[in-house]
This record gives structure tokens, sequence and C-alpha cells, in this order.
């Protein structure tokens, strides 16, 4: 059942060799949905405001992972990044509109970041340490 949205996830597999997520759904159609492009898109109220004059542009996450995908009912995924941002709840219809969608809002985001003079890479890049 899908609770609201026109399309369920058959499948949701983290490939972390490709800093990605891949959905399969019921329609059968596949998107790979970049990590670094499901956290500037997160629909939560800190990122995209209560209104569309409230909505930040999110910079700096080219190198942001997913730590974990946690489901919500059965209607949605809770993504936990990398950077600690956690508050995003992403529905079914939401994911399958950034699937569809996805080289339409990615080169929008693109335009933004070049119009407010931003960047893809984090100002200081986090060091791994290895023990």
């Amino acid at each position: 059942m899908s609770y609201g949205s026109d399309h369920t996830p058959t499948e949701i597999r983290q490939k972390g060799q490709e800093r990605a997520v891949q959905i399969t759904w019921d329609t059968g159609e596949v998107f790979l949905y970049p990590m670094e492009y499901l956290r500037v898109k997160c629909p939560c109220a800190e990122c995209c405001g209560h209104t569309p004059e409230q909505a930040k542009l999110v910079d700096g996450k080219e190198l942001v992972t997913i730590q974990a995908i946690v489901p919500v009912g059965h209607y949605a995924v809770k993504l936990q990044f990398s950077d600690a941002h956690d508050s995003g709840v992403f529905s079914w219809s939401t994911l399958f509109d950034l699937g569809v969608n996805q080289a339409f809002y990615w080169q929008a985001y693109l335009k933004a970041l070049q119009a407010a003079n931003k960047r893809r890479l984090p100002a200081v890049i986090p060091i791994q340490v290895i023990s």
C-alpha cells in the first residue's frame, strides 16, 4: 500500500562505492540517487523552510554520505547523513519525483550554486583518522 503516493518502492539499496541510493519502483523504473543530490534536496523545514522564500541553498555537500536509511511507516524513509543532518523524511511521492525530475532539479541546483558563488565541495574537507 502506498499511503498517499501513486508509486511504492520495491527495493531500496545503498551503493556505498558509488555514493548513491538505488530505488526500484513498482512501475519497474529504477533510479540512482547520488547521496549529495538527496542531501541538497532534503524536504525538511530546516532546508526547505515553511514557504518557498525560506528555502536554503544547501552547499558544500559533495562528499556527504548516508549513514542510515530508516523506514517511516509504510510511506517514507528518514535519511541520516554523515554531516549529522537527519531531519528529512522522504515520502515515496518525494523520492519518485526526485527520480523522475533528477536531471532538471540537478541543473537548476548547479545554476543556483553558480549564481550564489557557492560550491559543491565543503569549505573544509573532513579528515578521516585511521588508527
